[in-house]
């Protein structure tokens, strides 16, 4: 207001915990200590933290408690919700919920006097003894939850992708092609931010023997360093091509910030029938398959634009993995949000469960018997196999080999395919 003298406030660096507008006083000063001891690492130490702290109070608060007074049956009911049901995680989360939470009684119990609700074991390491909380011990911490989306949730996701803001931005339209990359060839996070436009198959032209050239439902991808040929899931993959169509692709109006590296690799000859990859301008031969993440940073194309599919939306930058991990996280977020409100609920996906989705859905469809192309068997028929068989042949490119792993997918996989026909995996159907 004119005439009132402002406040002379010092900035916020470290992530604050509000319930209701009100800053929660222990859990943002927390944060604050967090942020001051993490070094180079200060703003994603925090934030991740962050995270996993404003879930759990969300949980308390939904039992009619505070966060100082959540006791050991609440933690012991929070990581059963992260771990089972719907709303599971993965155990890289599970890992970071444990962190968090034992981290943030023990600064409680030191700084305010509370006393600890979880229960602290001294464990035996190479590195000498340790204290470890006992609540959650035992899950795996590089294992994933492996949630597979069911086709009806994969509407559900993108439209929460492309309505964002109320689609009034191009960022709707990135992160709608970053999920179904993810699910058209089910690539991990890294690989996905990596991506070149010469990466991801063209659709057929017309040609004046064949006016209308047909693709199969499942078509031929090599991901970088694959040492198979992975059939990618069109319906997925269509969007990406929109995507990136110069000439009508929402990325054209992300390419308006970019400016080109300090160093660029510029190409000369793009990839060939017989060459996966580039000759740059002095010459050099660069193999898809041994290109560095900086190197296709660099890639600047015969056009003069950058060659990575996905960028930043304010800088045009290439999209790094935690952006691209962020994007799905909070596509996600925007999808249970919408279904708590309709009173349902959707399952918290990270770009790992993409993964799994993508894996779970194309063993359906060998199951069912879609091909690797436009044609049939010998026999004019899709050549059908069983579930075994069909969640043997999705893992290969994926390298799902133990028995543990497989066995899950055999159940999902079955439990799918006897509640979805196979128009509903193919996207020409509303369940």
């Amino acid at each position: 207001m004119l005439g009132v003298v402002p406040h002379d406030l010092p900035p916020v660096s470290a992530p604050v915990i509000t319930i209701d507008g009100i800053i929660e006083n222990d859990a943002t000063a927390w944060l604050r200590e967090v942020d001051a001891r993490s070094g180079l690492r200060r703003t994603k130490t925090a934030l991740t933290r962050a995270d996993s702290l404003r879930a759990f109070l969300n949980y308390v608060l939904a039992q009619n408690t505070s966060i100082r007074g959540a006791t050991n049956a609440h933690i012991i009911g929070y990581i059963r919700t992260r771990t089972t049901g719907p709303r599971r995680v993965s155990g890289n989360t599970i890992a970071s919920d444990r962190s968090t939470i034992r981290g943030f009684y023990e600064w409680l119990r030191d700084e305010r006097g509370i006393p600890l609700p979880i229960t602290l074991d001294e464990l035996r390491t190479p590195n000498g003894p340790v204290l470890s909380m006992r609540e959650g011990r035992g899950i795996p911490k590089a294992s994933a939850a492996q949630t597979p989306l069911e086709p009806p949730q994969i509407a559900e996701l993108l439209a929460a992708a492309t309505t964002r803001n109320n689609g009034q931005n191009y960022t709707a339209a990135r992160d709608a092609a970053f999920i179904s990359l993810g699910l058209a060839c089910g690539a991990r996070a890294d690989t996905l931010a990596h991506l070149l436009t010469y990466e991801i198959p063209a659709s057929p032209r017309p040609t004046p023997r064949n006016r209308k050239p047909t693709e199969g439902d499942l078509i031929e991808i090599r991901l970088p360093a694959a040492e198979v040929v992975l059939p990618a899931i069109r319906r997925h993959l269509d969007r990406v091509r929109r995507f990136i169509n110069p000439e009508t692709g929402a990325r054209r109006h992300q390419l308006d910030r970019w400016t080109p590296p300090k160093n660029p690799i510029r190409v000369a000859t793009g990839p060939t029938a017989t060459f996966r990859g580039i000759v740059d301008t002095d010459g050099n031969r660069r193999s898809f398959n041994t290109m560095t993440a900086e190197d296709r940073r660099r890639l600047v194309t015969e056009t003069n634009e950058p060659a990575m599919i996905f960028l930043t939306v304010h800088r045009g930058r290439p999209l790094s993995e935690r952006s691209a991990e962020e994007i799905v996280s909070t596509v996600s977020a925007e999808a249970e949000d919408r279904a708590e409100q309709a009173g349902t609920v959707f399952p918290h996906v990270t770009t790992h469960d993409l993964r799994g989705t993508y894996a779970t859905h194309l063993a359906a469809l060998f199951y069912f018997g879609v091909p690797t192309s436009a044609g049939r068997d010998l026999d004019g028929k899709p050549h059908r196999v069983n579930i075994q068989s069909a969640v043997k042949m999705a893992a290969t490119g994926l390298g799902h080999i133990n028995a543990r792993t497989t066995q899950l997918y055999i159940q999902q996989v079955g439990l799918m395919a006897s509640q979805y026909s196979i128009n509903a995996f193919l996207g020409r159907e509303q369940q």
